[in-house]
């Protein structure tokens, strides 16, 4: 079992009853963490820490009860206090925390607490975990960390008994596989049989398994196969669901399914595996487009296509018919069902095979004819798969000089400029890469912005190309001006340095971000601003989608804050709240940290004002968000030689809050108290 996580709080050789006396709330959440902590206080508020003892040793042990029961162990070792669990989760779990604060509880209570019999078997039990560990720490085992705890208590206990039941499934044949194999190994094989034959009866899908098991090893794959198909047709005939709302859904289980695939595949019936993959693939597509669910039943159906793409090297297909077959799989494949196909991919096969492959492909993309009156979006977007994948396949045959021709002819169909300009880029023909990425953003770009702002990057990289550092300004210049951002802002200022027209630059960005305005043509001249210095990068702007607010103020604080600038990150902050766009938590957080040592009050002022804002929430989730925040503020206090101030502050805050138990208890955590004292 691995070692669980330490904390130095206790550095003295005091007994571990002196050192939890004195352990403050700040102590056990530098031990566990926040998100544990809270955990942990569920968990000992609800009573399932049960049968407390000390240890002859020192430490504590308890059984903790939650979907399951478990034994956990807290001491001090080498003056740090350390626990151990029979939970799968590696680090200081909940169940330890809940043991520290129980023990507390009762500290406070003054109850007496008794003392572990040297005997008591939840050492025994402790141990064999230990054991087990051992047996199986090669098998790279690793327990997966909890998931974000959610904002109501009753929702956050299931929420951990949920994880309890997956993670413990998935560690249980590793951790408890020695014991198991001892126990085993200790009946006959009529007692074998005969438990066998009790699991069947308690679990028919046993006795289905080793159905399955029995046919394969006289190979007879048929009925399975028959089997699998039935499930198939069982699992698809009705949609899938979900309702966020409730949380209550009906999403089918295919992993019995997915199961019997790996079987048939073990046994050596690829062929059998591929066959029912295009079943499941039919029967998945239907299905998946009836359905209203988060994707559940697309990623159930993914699964086992992925044991179908593993099975595709050795079926009995030629190489070219596999790459064939799983293009076509792969093109028939609207909603993310083939799962990983790098399974396949990733096998190395030769220059032979992806020939006869591109032969096909192009005899088929020369079939491709649209429905008349009808060259649309599907039309190109069908055509555009279908010779991105013969690209591909040309490239791998090393018949690499056929494939911009073939560009150059789709992209008078499918209007595939972004990926004619690229090849050209590669083979370095960049005179006709620049001609038709010039094209392509006429073309595209009143209805496919997105489109000319790739060829527009396109033809900033042909520009870096040729070293002409003007035009590549020019280039961010329109970037910046069309998505204004810091990353932009910092791109552009640092290649304008280059082309050594920085400060003016600089300026225009600037006034942009204040007025909205962009910089005039080259060679004209704005009143009070000096020449714009850039030249015409010879593409029109593209339309903005949705209206600025101006000042962009969300930027000048990112470009003020990245600049060290904490007296304009101040004033940009307070422009944006006259024109009422709120405190923004995030921004506002950041403008506080930047302006901490210079202009202390102002911090204060946002830090408190956010961590109400949040209080006001009323939820767990927000009051541990707000601490956050109050912590930050207690910090500037605290250097400041003002903890009285503070100390009022955090008291006023509880008294008007009284009625909040959950804030209270976490804002336990701040003022450095005792937790016996809380």
């Amino acid at each position: 079992m691995p070692e669980k996580k330490t904390s130095a709080f206790a550095k003295s050789r005091l007994p571990l009853s002196d050192c939890l006396d004195h352990l403050t709330w700040d102590d056990i959440r530098e031990w566990a963490g926040s998100k544990i902590v809270s955990r942990g206080q569920s968990y000992q508020r609800s009573g399932s820490v049960q049968d407390l003892a000390e240890t002859d040793t020192g430490g504590l042990i308890a059984s903790v009860h939650g979907t399951k029961r478990y034994i956990t162990l807290v001491e001090m070792k080498e003056g740090r206090l350390t626990s151990s669990c029979t939970c799968p989760y590696w680090a200081t779990c909940k169940h330890a925390v809940a043991v520290v604060l129980e023990y507390l509880e009762r500290l406070k209570r003054k109850e007496d607490i008794h003392r572990a019999k040297a005997d008591d078997p939840r050492f025994a039990e402790l141990k064999a975990e230990d054991e087990d560990w051992e047996d199986g720490k090669d098998e790279d085992w690793e327990a997966e960390e909890d998931e974000d705890w959610d904002e109501e208590e009753e929702e956050e206990e299931e929420e951990d008994e949920k994880e309890e039941q997956v993670i413990t499934h998935a560690s249980k044949p590793l951790r408890t596989g020695a014991s198991l194999r001892s126990y085993l190994k200790g009946h006959t094989k009529a007692e074998l049989i005969g438990i066998v034959e009790e699991l069947m009866e308690q679990h028919p899908e046993v006795g289905e398994a080793l159905r399955d098991r029995r046919d394969l090893a006289k190979g007879h794959a048929a009925r399975l196969v028959r089997a699998v198909r039935s499930e198939i047709d069982a699992l698809s005939s009705e949609p899938g669901w979900s309702n966020s709302w409730t949380g209550e859904e009906n999403i089918p289980d295919y992993s019995g399914v997915r199961k019997r695939l790996e079987a048939l595949l073990s046994a050596g019936h690829a062929d059998a595996v591929l066959s029912l993959g295009k079943k499941l693939m039919e029967a998945g597509k239907e299905q998946v487009e009836m359905s209203h669910d988060e994707g559940e039943t697309a990623t159930e159906i993914a699964e086992c296509m992925e044991v179908v793409f593993r099975a595709l090297p050795h079926a009995s297909m030629s190489p070219s018919e596999q790459i064939l077959w799983a293009i076509d799989t792969e093109l028939s494949d609207d909603y993310g069902l083939c799962g990983d196909t790098e399974i396949f991919w990733n096998k190395k096969q030769g220059r032979e095979a992806w020939t006869v492959a591109a032969d096909a492909l192009v005899r088929r993309l020369s079939e491709t004819k649209p429905e008349k009156g009808r060259r649309g979006f599907s039309y190109g977007y069908g055509r555009d798969r279908l010779s991105n994948r013969l690209i591909h396949a040309l490239s791998q045959a090393g018949r690499s000089d056929e494939v911009i021709p073939i560009c150059e002819r789709e992209v008078e169909l499918t209007g595939s400029y972004v990926r004619l300009v690229d090849a050209l880029m590669e083979a370095e023909r960049w005179e006709e890469a620049a001609q038709w990425a010039r094209k392509g953003i006429e073309a595209t770009s009143a209805a496919l912005p997105g489109i000319a702002s790739e060829l527009r990057d396109r033809l900033r990289k042909l520009s870096e190309q040729t070293g002409d550092v003007l035009q590549v300004a020019a280039f961010r210049a329109e970037e910046f001006f069309e998505h204004p951002g810091l990353a932009g802002f910092l791109e552009l200022e640092k290649v304008a340095e280059q082309a050594k027209v920085g400060p003016v630059v600089r300026a225009f960005a600037m006034h942009y971000l204040k007025t909205g305005k962009r910089p005039p043509k080259s060679g004209s001249k704005e009143k009070e601003m000096p020449e714009w210095p850039l030249p015409e990068t010879g593409v029109a702007a593209v339309e903005r989608a949705r209206r600025l607010e101006i000042p962009m103020t969300s930027v000048l604080i990112d470009i003020a804050i990245a600049e060290k600038n904490p007296e304009e990150a101040l004033r940009w902050h307070d422009r944006a709240q006259k024109q009422g766009r709120g405190w923004g938590g995030t921004s506002g957080d950041r403008v506080a940290e930047a302006a901490a040592d210079a202009y202390p009050e102002r911090a204060l002022e946002i830090w408190k004002k956010l961590a109400e804002a949040q209080i006001a929430l009323v939820k767990p989730k927000a009051y541990e968000i707000a601490v956050g925040y109050l912590r930050k503020a207690h910090k500037v206090l605290e250097r400041l030689g003002r903890e009285k101030e503070w100390e009022a502050y955090l008291a006023r805050i509880r008294k008007t809050h009284w009625r909040k138990r959950r804030l209270l208890e976490i804002l336990d955590r701040l003022d450095g108290r005792r937790i016996i004292d809380s």
